[in-house]
């Protein structure tokens, strides 16, 4: 069997922990409607993430959150303000 390298620039839906999966999604989907970036502000919160050195197998490693549940949050911040920054 051929050992799996791990993505340094992948998120949970692309590493296939299909639990750990399904917790962040939940807990995304437990946030109120009105703390939720639309969908595509959380595109483009993700797409900064993806280009950032910080991210390691779908963690900040900044911060150490799940980059993919700090994005979809609106009180949800990057540690470095590239979110801020983006035009």
């Amino acid at each position: 069997m051929e050992k799996r390298r791990p993505c340094k620039k992948c998120f949970l839906k692309e590493l296939g922990d299909v639990d750990l999966l399904e917790q962040v999604r939940d807990a995304i989907e437990k946030l109120p409607t009105d703390s939720k970036v639309s969908e595509e502000e959380y595109e483009k919160r993700l797409n900064v993430c993806r280009n950032c050195d910080y991210l390691n197998e779908a963690t900040c490693n900044a911060c150490g959150c799940y980059a993919e549940l700090r994005a979809a949050a609106v009180s949800g911040k990057c540690p470095y303000s590239k979110w801020e920054k983006r035009k």
